[in-house]
Formats: C-alpha cells, structure tokens, sequence
C-alpha cells in the first residue's frame, strides 16, 4: 500500500517551473531517497508533501499523519530539551503519560537524557541534530520526512539514528529521505527519484536503476588480460577457477554517485 502519491505536480514562483508535471509513489514500510542538486525541486516537493506549500497543480494523496524534519532546524534555543520536546508533543494532543513515555524512551536512545534539564544553546550540533529529530518522530507519525537528518552526527550518532530509522521502517512507517550523502542514501533506501530542474530523471529500485560494471585484470599465460564487463559478468568470471587465482584487479565501477552526476551534468 502507498503511503504518499504524487500526481502530476507542477509548481511555479513567478514565471520559474520549479516542479515540472512531478508524479511517483512511496510505499508503506520502504525507505524513499529523494536527490538532486540544489534548485532541482527537492526542498519544493518535500514542502507539498508535508502540507506546508499547497499552492500547486496536481494531486497529493497522503495516506497517515506526517512528520518532518527540515534541513533548516527550528529549535527554541533558549528553552529546555524537556520543554521544548513537550511543547511539541501537546501540539498533537499525545497524553501526558504516553508523552513523558515517548521523552525518555527517545533521550535514552540517542543518549541524550543527561541533558533533559539543558538549554538547546548548550549543546553540541549533533545534539541539537537528535533533538530535532525526536520532535519529528515523537507524535508516532505513520509518515516520516526526513531533510538531510545527519548533518553534524559523527558515526557513533549516525549509527543510533539509523537504528532508529530501521525500527521504524519495521513498523511499516513511509519514510522519505533526503541528503547529499549519495552513501547513506545507497546504505539506506529501497527506491530512489533524481530530480533534474523540477523532473524526474531517474526513478525506481537502487539495483534497477544503478546498473553496475567492473573492470577486471587477470593474467593467462603470462599475459594481463583486461575486460570492462558487465558486473554480472564479472562475478562469473570469478567462478572460473583459473581466472580467480590469478585475478590482479578487481573494481566495481559504477556507482549512484556516477548515475547522479551523470544526470545532474547532462
């Protein structure tokens, strides 16, 4: 079942398409990557989808509550971790009890709880980071937008937010991702879109869309023999006893960071 349907969306600023007649699906339970160089439409998009932009053309279909986390963060910075995370708890109505519930469980698992009394301005980016990001996830949202979610996280963090993000996928939460980390979205996502000036130009499964070649060189009678094959191909070529043995190089060589500039500078 999908959680998010785009169709058909257009939307300009002034006389600039800055969407361009935009139309894809996320399903329930999956990890959607939205990417694009900056100005291609992905900030836009993330904005219609999450109800905040709704002067546009075309049909949105939300299927669940949402929640978001912008890449412009938006903490009170003056406020306490513990007010603030409840401040936005009693805007969706969670019951006090499941609401001091939802506060612990989330500070212990990003390791934050020492600093429930601090002042957001007192901690670190990464910190700011998970308390940002807890106020995006804290209602139980079925929908989860998440707008480069690791900036200022070493891999320690990283590391706890993904598992975060993976309990919630189990859950058959709808997530969509966006970031300039092309690892973390091939690490990540299930489906990916590339938008290109309002449009998709790539769209469908990582191993579907991000076909992989290599380059292989191994020596046969004393000569180095060099192939540029298909990946598949290649792991045959591995099979063969008397070429494993004597393989000199291996690379696989295509990549979703060649596929996104190849489109991106095309």
């Amino acid at each position: 079942m999908d959680g998010v349907v785009l169709k058909q969306i257009s939307k300009y600023y002034g006389n600039k398409l800055a969407l361009n007649n935009l139309s894809f699906n996320v399903k329930k339970g999956e990890i959607f990557g939205l990417l694009g160089h900056n100005g291609a439409g992905k900030t836009t998009t993330l904005r219609i989808i999450s109800g905040i932009i709704d002067n546009y053309n075309g049909e949105v279909l939300i299927n669940g509550n949402i929640g978001y986390l912008p890449e412009e963060r938006g903490l009170y910075k003056d406020e306490k971790v513990k007010d603030i995370l409840k401040f936005f708890g009693e805007l969706h109505d969670i019951p006090t009890s499941k609401l001091k519930e939802q506060i612990d469980y989330y500070l212990n698992k990003l390791n934050v709880s020492q600093y429930k009394n601090s002042k957001i301005k007192t901690l670190s980016k990464g910190n700011q980071q998970k308390i940002q990001f807890i106020v995006s996830i804290i209602h139980n949202p079925d929908i989860i937008i998440l707008d480069e979610p690791f900036t200022g996280l070493d891999i320690v963090n990283l590391n706890l937010i993904k598992d975060i993000i993976y309990g919630l996928k189990e859950q058959g939460k709808t997530i969509i991702l966006s970031t300039h980390q092309l690892e973390k979205i091939e690490r990540f996502c299930d489906r990916i879109l590339i938008l290109k000036e309002g449009k998709a130009v790539k769209y469908g499964r990582l191993d579907e869309i991000c076909k992989k070649t290599a380059y292989i060189e191994y020596l046969e009678d004393n000569k180095l023999i060099k192939y540029n094959l298909s990946h598949g191909e290649a792991l045959q070529l591995l099979n063969d006893e008397n070429i494993k043995n004597n393989i000199v190089k291996f690379e696989v060589r295509s990549s979703l960071e060649e596929l996104f500039m190849e489109d991106n500078n095309g």
